[in-house]
Parts: C-alpha cells; structure tokens; sequence
C-alpha cells in the first residue's frame, strides 16, 4: 500500500457500482449495480463467479442502463463468508447464501442505502435515506469444516497459487468458489 497503485479493473457491469465489499477471506468480492445485479467476484482474477439479480428476468445491457426501481445501493458480506445482504431500490432487503440462486430471507424497507453486518454477523444494520438505520436479526450457523478450511487457505493464498496445488479437481473448484 506505499505506492497504492492500482492492480486490476473488473469490467462487466451494464451501469454504476455504488458500493462493494470483500469476503472475510479476501477470495471474493461483492459489488452492487444500478444495473440492478450484485456480482460476486474472483478479484484475484476478475471472473463473475456468480450473480444476484433484482430484476427478473435480468435487464439487457442496454436497459440495465436506464431508470429503474430495482437500482441496487448496498451489498454487505457477512462474518462467516457465507452470506450477502443487498439493499436495492424496490423496499427490500434480501439475504443471499453464496452459491445459491435465490434469497434464503427478503425483508420489507424503504428507502435503504446502504448495509453492513456486525463484527460476530449476529446483525445487519441498514442506513436509509430519511436518516434512519434500521436492524435485522441474523441467524447463527455454524460454518462447516470444510468451509473454515477454505477460508484458512484462501486468507493466504489467491486464487492463481490455489490453482496450483496437487488436489483433485473438485476440491480446486470448491477452494476457488466455483459454483
């Protein structure tokens, strides 16, 4: 960080990203679109890995770029990596588990902006614009072995030295998070 010189630009969303966020292990990446997606990455090497979409079906990149009301304003990742809030313009917020497709929770809430989960991921606060911050109640899970081991390699490791260890291939693809 001496230098602070800029390493890489993911490129793939169809309007503004107005916020993001990494995993507790620093092996992925969460970024909110107005072009109503939030987009899971591999920031060590700039590939979607997944995508939430707010909107369905999903916008063309043409009308990803204009009004909408699914515009998404906040993504947050929780303590256990497992789990992502995003705030979007519709008066939801969604709870998504990583490597799922759908929402495991929505919630109502107007005019939110922006979210963050607290230190132990016991509860989502989210900021909203008539000044307020409202709270969730987050469930308590146990990670499994598997996926406390993940995140022990993943916090040292990026994704290409990953690629290079001498595992079998299904064990690559769970440590590199490819769904």
């Amino acid at each position: 960080m001496e230098k602070y010189t800029m390493i890489r630009k993911l490129e793939g969303h169809h309007h503004d990203v107005v916020a993001c966020d990494f995993s507790p292990d620093g092996a992925l990446l969460a970024t909110a679109s107005y072009d109503t997606r939030v987009c899971i990455w591999d920031p060590h090497n700039g590939d979607i890995l997944m995508e939430f979409g707010h909107l369905f079906p999903p916008p063309t990149p043409i009308f990803a770029g204009g009004a909408n009301d699914r515009w998404v304003r906040g993504v947050s990742f929780s303590h256990d990596g497992l789990h992502v809030a995003s705030i979007a313009d519709d008066k939801m917020v969604r709870f998504w588990r990583i490597g799922e497709d759908c929402p495991v929770q929505v919630a109502p809430l107007s005019n939110g902006l922006c979210c963050a989960f607290s230190a132990d991921g016991s509860v989502l606060a989210a900021g909203t614009q008539d000044g307020s911050v409202c709270f969730w109640a987050t469930p308590r899970q146990v990670p499994s072995l598997q996926h406390l081991c993940r995140m022990s390699i993943r916090r040292v490791m990026p994704t290409q030295e990953v690629q290079k260890l001498p595992v079998p291939s299904k064990v690559l693809e769970f440590l590199s998070y490819r769904f």
